[in-house]
């Protein structure tokens, strides 16, 4: 059977809907999950293959959208038993080697269980979040002041400070998450205890233009500015990252933000 894991490292419940790619299938509503969640294709009276296609998350009123896609050795497994039969024919033609061909449809039925194993291809998602003076980091400035781990130990770079916010959300301000920054995607910053900078860090694999040379951040409907900094880090999984501050003072209100082409 064909099963689906999602993890959040920010929300602990929401809402699904599923499209699977199969045209012969409509949109299945998921109803109310709790992450971690396992989408079982065969509790929505749907095929136990059924497993590729669009996953749209709604979490605190943010949306999230997940594309599964099969491993390509699955397309591969799914042919091998018709070989399979075809040498089994074959043998009762060969007396001599009967006895090999009956092994086949074995390893046939094997390759059967392959798409078990199908993940979730990992993607990497963009962060935005208000955070600092009044809580850790304790820095209003990422890039240049001296930021706290929630061991009160001082992070010897922002890459340490960065995954240290996602490992101990409830010692930081609300994180928020897009699985991408396209023409007209609109999110909302979340408000902060006392007055910061609001920030967006950015894997380099989403292939945006340098948003302190060229303008596509509006901020509460202003029009589109460019940041006024950057920071390059790596993270632990290897993923290079930009983060961004925007060009705003030190507020502590929430804001909207829309990113424009």
């Amino acid at each position: 059977m064909a099963t689906v894991l999602f993890t959040s490292n920010n929300y602990s419940s929401g809402t699904a809907v599923f499209t699977p790619s199969d045209s012969n299938y409509t949109e299945t509503n998921l109803g109310s999950i709790a992450f971690p969640y396992t989408f079982d294709p065969t509790q929505f009276g749907l095929p136990q293959d059924i497993i590729e296609g669009n996953f749209v998350f709604t979490t605190s009123g943010c949306v999230f959208t997940k594309t599964v896609a099969r491993l390509a050795t699955t397309t591969l497994a799914t042919t091998q038993p018709t070989s399979a039969t075809t040498q089994a024919t074959a043998a009762t033609t060969q007396p001599t080697n009967a006895t090999a061909a009956t092994t086949q449809p074995t390893s046939a039925t094997a390759a059967t269980t392959q798409p078990t194993t199908t993940e979730a291809p990992v993607s990497e998602e963009i962060y935005y979040f208000h955070l600092g003076a009044d809580g850790y980091p304790y820095a209003q400035d990422l890039i240049n002041e001296e930021l706290f781990k929630a061991d009160n130990s001082i992070a010897t770079n922002y890459t340490e400070s960065f995954e240290d916010m996602l490992d101990n959300p409830s010692k930081y301000e609300p994180v928020g998450t897009l699985p991408a920054l396209e023409n007209k995607t609109m999110f909302t910053m979340p408000a902060s205890v006392t007055s910061n900078f609001y920030w967006i860090a950015v894997p380099v694999t989403a292939g945006l233009p340098d948003l302190t040379e060229e303008p596509h951040l509006e901020l509460d409907g202003a029009p589109a500015d460019v940041a006024k900094a950057k920071l390059e880090f790596t993270r632990k999984t290897g993923a290079e990252y930009i983060l961004y501050q925007m060009n705003t003072i030190p507020l502590n209100k929430q804001a909207d933000v829309k990113y424009v082409n």
